[in-house]
């Protein structure tokens, strides 16, 4: 019986002092190291478009064939589109700006993409190079969580956490 005393005892003082921090720099960990870049709803919603001037590739995500196009997802940004005629000499052609993106599937030539917290559905006219959203589904995802994985509390009914901005 004193065995199960001791052994007890032991893994009862295990236990807790892996919960203590004992005022160590443990504390810091407890906030995030990024700020939230927050949009009202009403702008938010008007920032999609299709710009015509293609940007650099500085922080890619995810990529998407379809026909001789390549489309690479900046993440939280928006889309590159790729002309990929000749596979030799890919030319980067133009962005999509989707805030808070970092997902594309495409069907029938309707783009679908998330877009922070809601699900848009557009097309574009290669003629006019116009982008239309055809369908907005909104507050179907979460909000974005900052890279070191720290979800951000307190925000508004029509806030939107569109990336996030590393603050040291």
């Amino acid at each position: 019986m004193k065995h199960y005393i001791l052994l007890f005892s032991i893994l009862t003082f295990c236990l807790c002092h892996s919960c203590i921090t004992w005022g160590t720099d443990d504390d810091e960990s407890l906030s995030s190291e990024y700020q939230p870049i927050i949009m009202q709803r009403a702008d938010f919603e008007s920032t999609t478009l299709l710009e015509s001037t293609p940007r650099t590739i500085e922080n890619s995500g995810k990529i998407y064939v379809k026909d001789n196009f390549i489309f690479i997802n900046e993440v939280n940004k928006g889309f590159h589109i790729i002309n990929n005629s000749n596979p030799e000499n890919p030319i980067n052609i133009a962005f999509v700006k989707v805030l808070g993106s970092s997902d594309l599937s495409i069907k029938n030539n309707i783009f679908y993409v998330n877009n922070a917290r809601d699900l848009i559905a557009f097309t574009i006219n290669e003629t006019t190079n116009a982008l239309t959203i055809t369908k907005r589904i909104k507050n179907v995802f979460p909000q974005i969580w900052s890279p070191d994985g720290f979800q951000y509390y307190g925000l508004g009914v029509n806030d939107i956490i569109v990336d996030w901005e590393l603050v040291n």
